[in-house]
């Protein structure tokens, strides 16, 4: 892969750190620490990664004017609220009280700046006991940040978006005193990392060029899978009846649903492939915030008998949806700006063994080679998606290669287990540095 093998650190005659203790944090409040999609299955991912290597790890998370350390993810309830200093009084909680009261009687920007000062001082206590404080980077965090330094404690900083860029380009812009707030603390955050990790090319290359980011301390590990999950036996025949497609070609997509992610021309590909392929069904695995503009592409188009949403479904569930795909999909259109993803959908069809069609946009074209381990298409272009979706439905055989090529190369590169062993290279780079 082009993002590994310019941008990981060295992997050879390094001696990675051992029981390391880690304290993984996230300022945000409101973060369902529960779910499993999106940022926190990154999150669950690494930390189970991590613990698996020997490190211990503790999720630190803002919760509403506490915050909370969880030594379990699979049990939220081990969990202990951090001790804070001025915050925590009673004199500072009645002011906060009373200009949060006139903030939203005023309508003024949200900036954080309570959160921030509560972050701080509970993770100033903290991270004495930590060897490295690793945050996933939120808009306007900087409370870890300034502990990390005041503690001396090494600083890792995972930022798989740019937020503000993110905003604008799915039309929601922040505006204003808040966006010069955000701005402010994405770069504070960035100049006080000792090393920062990035899911994809396209957002490293933002942080040096938008942001002045040295090059040098920027990492780019992409999302990885859990290989062995998505190579269970599975009754096939019994999940095609329980979603109504029986023998029909199935063609999947998995994940949330977005406005970026392109389901529109899914949909309207789908359209193109049963007027050659009547009997084919497409199988849109999840829901999200898109799912009316979804559900009026499918009535628009007459789809409502070739097309099943499933819901959220449990992610324990993914793979056996898997099993029963003959083709699945990434179609993300064609955006403003070059993509920053790293789809985790993307890595887990390739665990699954599934011929894979993909638009050939950021990080995907760096993972997906054409015709050797799927087939890229153009972003955005109906009739190029819908062709490569009814090849692969009509020839097995490159079904079976593509299949087979994108497994064992998730086996070999994209596994959580060659994600963490990078991951430890760079706290190992961050440890060097103090």
């Amino acid at each position: 892969m082009t993002g590994l093998t310019e941008t990981a650190p060295t992997e050879t005659a390094v001696s990675t750190p051992t029981n390391l203790r880690v304290a993984y944090v996230m300022q945000n409040v409101g973060v369902d620490l529960a779910a499993e999609v999106g940022q926190m299955m990154l999150i669950r991912q690494t930390i189970q990664g991590l613990e698996q290597r020997g490190h211990t790890v503790d999720l630190l998370n803002l919760q509403g004017r506490d915050v909370v350390a969880y030594a379990n993810l699979a049990d939220l309830r081990e969990q202990w609220r951090l001790a804070l200093g001025w915050s925590g009084k009673r004199p500072y909680q009645l002011f906060e009280g009373a200009l949060r009261r006139v903030h939203g009687a005023l309508k003024l920007p949200y900036l954080a700046g309570f959160d921030s000062r509560r972050f701080y001082e509970a993770c100033l206590r903290a991270l004495p006991n930590y060897q490295i404080c690793h945050e996933y980077a939120g808009l306007l965090s900087v409370g870890a940040a300034y502990a990390s330094q005041k503690t001396n404690t090494p600083f890792v900083l995972t930022v798989d978006a740019d937020l503000l860029l993110e905003a604008d380009v799915m039309g929601n812009p922040i505006t204003g005193t808040r966006r010069r707030a955000a701005q402010w603390a994405a770069s504070k955050s960035y100049a006080l990392a000792d090393q920062i990790v990035t899911v994809s090319d396209p957002t490293r290359e933002n942080l040096i060029e938008n942001w002045g980011v040295p090059a040098e301390k920027i990492k780019v590990i992409p999302n990885g899978v859990n290989v062995a999950h998505f190579q269970q036996p599975v009754d096939t025949a019994q999940v095609r009846a329980e979603f109504g497609v029986t023998d029909a070609p199935v063609i999947m997509f998995v994940g949330g649903f977005q406005m970026w992610h392109g389901l529109d021309k899914l949909l309207e590909a789908m359209a193109l492939v049963i007027n050659v392929l009547p009997e084919a069904r497409l199988l849109l695995v999840g829901d999200g915030p898109a799912r009316p503009f979804v559900e009026e592409n499918i009535y628009r188009l007459n789809l409502e008998k070739q097309v099943t949403i499933t819901g959220f479904l449990p992610h324990a569930r993914i793979p056996q949806l898997l099993a029963v795909a003959d083709v699945v999909t990434v179609p993300y259109p064609k955006l403003p700006q070059e993509m920053w993803f790293s789809p985790l959908k993307l890595y887990e069809y390739m665990a699954a063994g599934k011929a894979i069609v993909a638009s050939s946009a950021g990080q995907i074209k760096n993972v997906i080679r054409h015709n050797e381990n799927g087939l890229l298409v153009t972003p955005g272009v109906v009739a190029d998606l819908a062709d490569a979706c009814l090849h692969l439905l009509q020839n097995q055989a490159d079904r079976t290669r593509l299949g087979q090529a994108a497994q064992h190369e998730a086996e070999t590169e994209h596994a959580w287990s060659r994600q963490i062993e990078r991951l430890e290279l760079v706290y190992e780079a961050a440890l060097g540095d103090r």
